[in-house]
């Protein structure tokens, strides 16, 4: 990455207004300067999310939008999901879970027009309804490596993650974050690294929230929800847990149209500001 380029974050408004109509806070990716031909270069996204279906709820929509400019994007998931439910009525057995989930994450990220995914070999501890959950039972080390790979082998200009709570306190979320943070301080500290379901007011859904890292970006995906709602309804086994959680009366209801980001850091070697 050419020393040269970089980013400034420039924010409008203030959080301190407590509506979202009164919440304008704009992000803007500046490059101070770049060759010609890395401007025309599209960006790569790399989306690290904790179960299939967290990346399509918490910034489908985002996604859908780098993906409809013609960026590379990219998901990584760290487990398969195996720990989650089978649905309502059961569409598979709790031993095939994992295979089912990890293909109905693929079409999932084929209507948000992702150009590939991928999956780490780490088992989600199984969960009973209204269960505990946990985290995957492995080192912090050997997570963040695990994750090192594809930041070194995808180089993505901008990396989006779990918030710092979990978002609602699942412990994979918390780890998945905290795992991502090391990961680019490890091998790509300059890479811009932003989380979902940052906090602002009102929220639809304040309960998904992370209440530690404010909003820097709160983002209208409107013009991207088909596409958001078309990945969520891929998401067929974990229908019911959606709508006993949210209080929704159908998986469309649910699939909220605003989407907010804190940022944690960044540079960048092109302008992605008019993207938000």
């Amino acid at each position: 990455m050419n020393p040269d380029l970089g980013i400034q974050f420039e924010k409008k408004g203030t959080h301190s207004k407590r509506k979202l109509r009164d919440l304008k806070i704009k992000f803007h990716l500046t490059v101070k300067s770049f060759e010609e031909s890395e401007s025309e270069e599209m960006a790569a996204i790399l989306a690290i999310s904790a179960h299939p279906d967290d990346e399509s709820l918490f910034g489908g929509g985002t996604l859908a939008m780098f993906a409809e400019q013609g960026h590379n994007v990219y998901i990584l998931e760290t487990t398969r999901g195996e720990g989650g439910e089978v649905g309502e009525p059961p569409l598979t057995t709790q031993e095939d879970l994992g295979a089912y989930r990890e293909q109905e994450a693929r079409k999932a990220a084929q209507a948000l027009g992702v150009r590939d995914i991928f999956f780490l070999p780490y088992i989600d501890p199984y969960m009973e309804i209204n269960g505990i959950a946990r985290a995957i039972d492995i080192s912090l080390d050997e997570f963040t490596k695990a994750i090192d790979e594809y930041i070194k082998k995808l180089q993505p200009h901008l990396v989006i993650t779990h918030g710092s709570n979990g978002e609602y306190g699942h412990p994979q979320h918390i780890f998945t974050h905290r795992a991502t943070r090391k990961a680019l301080a490890d091998v790509a500290p300059d890479t811009a690294l932003l989380s979902w379901c940052a906090w602002y007011v009102p929220a639809k859904y304040g309960r998904i929230l992370n209440r530690d890292d404010r909003a820097d970006i709160v983002h209208d995906v409107t013009p991207w929800l088909d596409a958001k709602i078309a990945a969520g309804l891929c998401h067929q086994t974990q229908h019911a847990m959606f709508l006993r959680n949210s209080g929704a009366p159908t998986v469309r209801d649910m699939i909220e149209n605003t989407e907010s980001f804190h940022v944690w850091q960044g540079t960048l070697p092109r302008d992605l500001s008019i993207l938000f």
